[in-house]
């Protein structure tokens, strides 16, 4: 259960994609909704105190007073001053954020991936899951009626460090009694990807599947001891590729996934299957970074 959830604005009509989102996730578990803006996004930037004649200040303003129209639950908004990354991440952390959504592009950044952005300097930070949305996901003026979350796509890698999103993706999934798809591909590597990793000449493709199959199989019974809807899947292909196509094709809401796991065959890693997620996915994505690789600040 959430108890503070956070939303970081730039004053453009695309951070507010995140919006209903958010603002369902507020109402479902009774949280705390906090509206953060650093006046300039995307650049280094030192303000003066704020007060409530800055633009920005009004700004915030007046989404805290469309939001309160469809939802009575506490909502706070604050200005941040200094390095945009950094102050956000530093509010989340002093105000014990538990969730933080935002899309992926603000102003002045339609044309870049999401890598380099703010987004993915927070996840970098923070050890706290990010649920991320692209603009064109979600219309911001639907409040009353954001998109539905009933079916979680969590891909897995075999590690323990990528079934740290479990817990996160469940409690996301818990507010609206959604059924999870457990995914794990097997990606066969040859010396022509330049990396090196190929399978050995005694490679038992099946034997890996099986595997693959009684890890998902383990998770899956213990989320189901918990009366929760589960199936697995185990797939050969390009893990993002495979995810990206599972998603479209079975009518998934949203993926949920941890930005580091194991490096070799089947990896999800945060500028690689992570970030191909992000920009390919026609969804919103839960992203987790795992207290252990998170930068604190």
């Amino acid at each position: 259960m959430y108890r503070t959830i956070m939303v970081p604005l730039d004053g453009s009509s695309f951070s507010e994609h995140a919006l209903p989102l958010a603002l369902r996730a507020a109402r479902l578990s009774d949280a705390a909704l906090h509206l953060v803006c650093v006046p300039d996004m995307n650049h280094h930037h030192t303000d003066t105190t704020a007060t409530d004649t800055q633009p920005e200040y009004a700004y915030l303003t007046r989404i805290a007073d469309r939001l309160a129209t469809s939802w009575h639950g506490p909502i706070k908004t604050m200005l941040l001053d200094g390095s945009v990354t950094e102050s956000i991440a530093a509010y989340a952390e002093t105000h014990q954020v538990d969730l933080v959504v935002m899309t992926t592009h603000g102003r002045g950044a339609l044309s870049r991936a999401w890598l380099g952005s703010v987004a993915d300097g927070l996840i970098r930070r923070l050890p706290i899951p990010m649920l991320v949305v692209r603009p064109h996901e979600i219309d911001p003026a639907d409040l009353a009626n954001p998109t539905s979350i009933d079916h979680l796509l969590i891909p897995l890698d075999g590690s323990e460090l990528s079934g740290q999103v479990v817990a996160h993706a469940i409690a996301l999934g818990r507010l609206t009694n959604a059924r999870y798809t457990l995914l794990q591909t097997i990606e066969i590597l040859t010396p022509d990807y330049g990396l090196g990793i190929y399978p050995p000449t005694d490679f038992d493709i099946a034997a890996w599947m099986k595997a693959a199959q009684q890890y998902l199989d383990r998770i899956a019974t213990g989320m189901r001891a918990e009366a929760l809807q589960v199936q697995t899947e185990v797939f050969i292909g390009p893990p993002a590729l495979s995810i990206l196509d599972y998603a479209r094709d079975h009518a998934v809401d949203l993926i949920a996934l941890e930005t580091h796991g194991r490096s070799g065959a089947a990896r999800l890693v945060l500028g690689s299957v992570a970030d191909k997620i992000v920009r390919g996915a026609g969804v919103p994505v839960l992203l987790h970074r795992s207290p252990d690789a998170a930068t604190r600040l």
